[in-house]
């Protein structure tokens, strides 16, 4: 039976690769959640990894060690850098890794799997581009911020994790696979500073900046609206792509 791998930051952004799944088995990995199901004959793991490279890298490894898996694919969502709309999925061609300075490592995403993409977006009915994604150790909240590091990268999308999970997957020779949908675009500002949402004592300040501004909490509704549109399309997406995959394996 072939096995993927699928992680991602939050069980929200695993939910398009479970749709189609059906009954899952929770179990844990170590430290990280994990659901394990079947579609056709395909053994699937969903891995949640927390957010950042340091625990993504975690999950990369503990799932790499634990299953015999044939793919593993990084998912969830990501900054546009360039002119992909809100919503459209982002199949990664390569990852490049700026969470250290430079030289800066680039992973590509297996050609094998980059074909099967390419075959499951059609059927998907989805806008997406290919190319280069970057991944940060930061979230980049502010537009220009996001041109700037397009322009410099040469990357049209950014996340926080993709990166750690190819560094994985080369470790230890195993095919991966980048495949995000776009929450924000690369003239939006994001509501806040998420940032601020990663240390106690940025929450503190991240509260007191919704109490000030109640006007806060109308854009993250919309962009509470807008990852929605990107889980509807991943979840096309995925549909699509595990009957590819059946096909190769059948």
């Amino acid at each position: 039976m072939r096995r993927v791998a699928i992680l991602a930051a939050s069980g929200r952004e695993l939910a398009p690769a479970r749709e189609a799944l059906g009954t899952v088995q929770s179990e844990r990995l170590g430290a990280f959640a994990r659901e394990v199901g079947r579609v056709g004959g395909i053994e699937v793991h969903l891995v949640n990894t927390g957010m950042g490279a340091v625990s993504a890298f975690a999950a990369a490894e503990a799932v790499l060690t634990e299953a015999a898996v044939d793919a593993i694919v990084s998912t969830g969502y990501a900054g546009a850098l360039g002119g992909a709309g809100i919503g459209e999925v982002i199949v990664g061609s390569e990852v490049c890794d700026w969470t250290n300075e430079p030289p800066r490592t680039v992973y590509r995403s297996d050609a094998g799997l980059l074909a099967t993409a390419r075959e499951a977006v059609g059927p998907a009915r989805t806008a997406w581009s290919q190319g280069a994604v970057v991944t940060v150790d930061k979230v980049v909240w502010r537009a220009a911020e996001k041109q700037a590091l397009g322009k410099v990268s040469g990357a049209i999308a950014v996340d926080m994790e993709s990166a750690a999970i190819a560094r994985a997957a080369a470790f230890r020779n195993e095919t991966f696979l980048l495949v995000r949908a776009v929450s924000d675009g690369a003239g939006d500002d994001l509501p806040m500073d998420f940032n601020l949402w990663l240390t106690s004592g940025g929450r503190v300040r991240a509260l007191a900046q919704l109490v000030r501004r109640p006007a806060i909490l109308w854009s993250l509704f919309r962009m509470k609206r807008q990852v929605e549109q990107g889980s509807q399309n991943l979840g096309r997406f995925f549909q699509a792509w595990w009957r590819v995959l059946g096909r190769e394996h059948t």
